[in-house]
């Protein structure tokens, strides 16, 4: 018989006499309590990655298909997390849930680093395997840390994964077999130097147990306000630990954290139109949060913006020089001119014509930009995930090593104007072969955006700057924005650009008027080439790239040369036949 604690083994003899068993128990449950009371999840070598690891080893050297390609690469990640969320509404509780996941995906490669299973869409491919994965490869896992239970599971998702991978492998050769001669391949995946960043994970604990009366707090500040009709104050906070091996030799385990609290909030204009306000505070930690009577005060000020803006006259349209100010800019900046920065490269589909390196110009609209401008001639833009505060505030979006355990490199992107690499990771593409430590939940992520000007002037003059030109162009009026929607932020903004939550209607002698009603039209990322100045002072804005990891953007206030405003268009619904109960 076998008793297992951890990663121990303890095997008694079928004679063993019931003393002997008795002794081993009590060594046994010594044991276990020593096991318990080690710092929580600090178990590199522990059951679960004595499960990962040891199953690993087997994989690659006995997992073969008869006629069939062995792995060449195989990988396991654990996400063990707990993940709270707490919605509140006018005072009171609406939502207080507590839960706790563990996943596991598994990735399995076949062929070798210049040709292999990944980057091919083949309809029909299931994992024909007796588990079935998602389409990243990942199945819930057991929570309990039992050696036998989880290398089982890692066992049947390495073999459903291992068919599913010589199914695709086998289908994607036969699509590139007539491949034309000469045509330049750019590797599969990219040859890195292993690397092991074994940390310290975070205790599964749910959220501090003050955050819901203070949720309620926070959504107490809207009770007064009569002409909101709806507004909700949520708190989500997910913290653990993430696990990761492959055969390569790389080894991670690091804390799985971030935290947020978001604010919305709905009103109707007097013809009838929804406005919405929000924002979004995103954190590391729920402790990094300002103090709650801050955020109390923000939504204040959130609501008694939209009361007022109920009877504000809807804005014209217009094209011409706009001023983005604070948290818009960053917005803006992660809108528009994050996304050809990043090194993606799609995949190809079965029966797709063309030969292979094809360019996936759609997906890394920069690839063949290197060397030219994509920013006026002043500006800089560097990725600089080792910052690890700005401005005496934590910086959500520093990280140490990215999901494969690469180091993640400071980077920069755009120098006096000029593009000087993109973001990367193990996908190569051509001219950009290696990883800059930048993959994070599966897909290439940046970590600290920074944008800055040689030439910036401080925020008071950059609007003085806005009023004269105004008046050189003799412009009536111009417009100042200073908060865009996130995507999905609004209901109903499909179609055209972001959506306006705050802008005013600025005249040349610097009188404001807030207006609503407005969107961006569809902005390029050569917009950014006619930057006129930009501000010294810097805003930090966060945002969720992945559902476990922040996203910083460090922006000044922009002077845009040209952007084209135009009204939102939006079926006005009628207002309730009865006025609110909380009305006087």
């Amino acid at each position: 018989m076998t008793t297992r604690i951890a990663s121990l083994r303890f095997r008694l003899r079928p004679s063993a006499s019931a003393g002997q068993v008795r002794a081993t128990l009590c060594v046994t449950s010594a044991l276990a309590f020593a096991v318990l009371t080690l710092a929580p999840y600090a178990q590199q070598d522990g059951p679960l990655m004595s499960a990962m690891a040891d199953e690993l080893a087997r994989s690659m050297k006995e997992l073969r298909l008869k006629d069939q390609p062995a792995p060449y690469y195989i990988e396991y990640e654990v996400w063990d997390r707990a993940q709270t969320r707490v919605t509140g509404r006018l005072g009171a509780l609406m939502e207080d849930l507590n839960g706790r996941s563990r996943t596991l995906r598994v990735g399995v490669r076949v062929g070798n680093y210049d040709f292999d299973s990944s980057l091919f869409n083949a309809p029909g491919t299931n994992g024909g395997g007796v588990v079935s994965l998602a389409s990243d490869g990942s199945i819930s896992a057991t929570l309990d840390d039992d050696y036998d239970s989880m290398r089982r599971q890692i066992w049947l998702a390495t073999d459903a994964a291992y068919k599913r991978a010589v199914s695709v492998f086998a289908r994607k050769k036969a699509a590139f077999q007539n491949r034309a001669a000469g045509t330049e391949v750019v590797p599969d995946f990219s040859k890195e130097t292993p690397n092991q960043s074994v940390g310290t994970g975070l205790p599964l604990q749910f959220v501090n147990r003050d955050w819901p009366d203070r949720v309620k707090q926070i959504s107490a500040v809207f009770t007064g306000m009569t002409a909101i009709e709806s507004s909700d104050v949520q708190v989500a906070d997910t913290r653990g630990t993430r696990y990761f091996l492959n055969s390569e030799g790389f080894k991670v385990v690091a804390p799985l954290q971030i935290a947020s609290v978001r604010v919305t909030a709905d009103a109707r204009a007097k013809d009838g139109t929804t406005l919405r306000d929000t924002f979004t505070l995103i954190e590391k930690t729920l402790q990094d949060l300002p103090p709650v009577s801050d955020i109390q005060a923000r939504a204040k000020a959130l609501g008694e913006h939209l009361v007022a803006l109920r009877s504000a006259p809807v804005a014209e349209e217009y094209a011409g020089p706009v001023l983005v100010e604070g948290e818009a800019s960053g917005e803006l900046v992660t809108q528009v001119l994050l996304p050809p920065l990043l090194a993606r490269r799609p995949p190809e589909s079965a029966g797709r014509g063309g030969g292979r390196g094809a360019a996936p110009a759609q997906t890394t609209p920069f690839l063949r930009r290197v060397g030219l401008r994509v920013l006026a001639e002043p500006f800089s833009m560097m990725d600089t995930p080792s910052l690890r505060t700005f401005a005496g505030r934590p910086v959500p979006g520093s990280f140490t090593v990215d999901d494969y355990g690469i180091p993640a490199k400071d980077v920069t992107l755009v120098e006096k104007g000029r593009l000087v690499t993109l973001i990367t990771g193990r996908t190569p593409l051509k001219g950009f072969l290696q990883s800059s430590g930048h993959t994070r939940a599966g897909d290439v992520q940046p970590g600290v955006i920074q944008i800055q000007s040689a030439d910036a002037v401080s925020a008071s003059e950059l609007k003085a700057k806005y009023l004269a030109l105004l008046k050189t162009q003799d412009r009536e009026f111009g417009y100042i924005i200073r908060s865009i929607a996130s995507p999905g932020d609004v209901p109903g903004g499909g179609g055209g650009g972001p959506v306006i939550l705050d802008a005013v209607r600025v005249t040349r002698d610097g009188k404001e008027q807030p207006v609503r009603g407005l969107r961006l039209a569809t902005v390029a990322a050569a917009t950014f080439k006619d930057l006129l100045d930009a501000s010294k002072e810097r805003t930090m804005y966060n945002f969720r790239g992945t559902t476990v990891d922040a996203v910083t953007v460090i922006a000044p206030s922009l002077l845009f040369e040209e952007l084209e405003i135009q009204q939102t268009r939006e079926i006005t619904q009628k207002p309730p036949v009865v006025g609110s109960p909380l009305g006087s």
